[in-house]
């Protein structure tokens, strides 16, 4: 029973803290992906992709199990979250980005965590 309590009380800090963290801004989510490679994980299935953001605002992506690829544009919209228009998509992914303590980027998108940028390198390093 004690242990419960403590993983409760744990819990409703861990959520109070992310509430109060506050999501990158414009010109921090540019330096974060502008021309970089990133290392992603989609949380709901935990697969791994590699993005290429140019900085021309085009995107390329491979996930890492099957080799599927998309390209899109990717830009910051007026509430400064990380969008994404994949081809042949009408409406654009949107995220806010939250810096982790271990330099990972959560994006959440409508309060819900969707995806992870796990690392990045500059440049096209995968050939994207």
């Amino acid at each position: 029973m004690l242990a419960a309590t403590l993983l409760a009380v744990a819990g409703g800090v861990m959520a109070a803290a992310m509430e109060e963290q506050e999501a990158l801004e414009r010109f921090d989510i540019i330096d974060v992906v502008s021309d970089q490679t990133t290392l992603c994980r989609k949380e709901k299935d935990q697969s791994l992709c590699s993005n290429y953001f140019g900085e021309d605002g085009v995107i390329k992506r491979i996930m890492h199990d099957d080799g599927a690829r998309k390209d899109g544009v990717w830009f910051i919209d007026d509430q400064d979250r990380l969008c994404i228009l994949w081809k042949g998509k009408i409406k654009p992914l949107c995220f806010h980005v939250y810096e982790q303590e271990d330099g990972s980027f959560n994006l959440i998108k409508k309060g819900k965590h969707i995806t992870t940028i796990l690392d990045t390198e500059q440049g096209n390093t995968k050939g994207l």
